[in-house]
C-alpha cells in the first residue's frame, strides 16, 4: 500500500511539471510569435523607408548632374553674354539695344 500511495504522489507531481513545462513552452512560444510579428512590422517600416531614401538619393543625383551642366554653362562665352545684355545693360559693338518706354 505504501509503494502505492508514492506512485500516485510521483503521478501526480510529474503531471505537475509537465503541465509547467508545458505552459513555459507555450508561454516562449507566444512571446515568440509576438517579436516575430514585431520585428515583420518594424522590418516593412525600414523596407518603406528604404525606398522613400533611394527615390532621394536618385533626385539629388540628377540635381548634382543639372548643377555640373549649369557649372559648364556659367563659364561660356553665350552665359557671359546674355548676362551682360540682361543685367549690365551691355551689347557688342554694332549692336543697338532697344527697351520699351516704362511712361504710363
Amino acid at each position: 500500500m505504501a509503494g502505492n500511495i508514492k506512485g500516485k504522489k510521483y503521478r501526480k507531481q510529474s503531471k505537475t511539471v509537465i503541465l509547467g513545462i508545458l505552459l513555459v513552452t507555450l508561454l516562449f512560444c507566444g512571446l515568440l510569435f509576438y517579436k516575430t510579428k514585431t520585428l515583420q512590422a518594424r522590418d516593412s517600416r525600414y523596407g518603406a523607408r528604404e525606398t522613400e531614401l533611394q527615390g532621394q538619393i536618385e533626385e539629388e543625383k540628377k540635381r548634382a548632374e543639372e548643377l555640373k551642366e549649369r557649372e559648364a554653362y556659367v563659364q561660356t562665352k553665350k552665359y557671359i553674354e546674355e548676362i551682360a545684355k540682361t543685367k549690365l545693360g551691355l551689347v557688342n559693338p554694332g549692336e543697338t539695344l532697344l527697351r520699351p518706354n516704362e511712361e504710363e
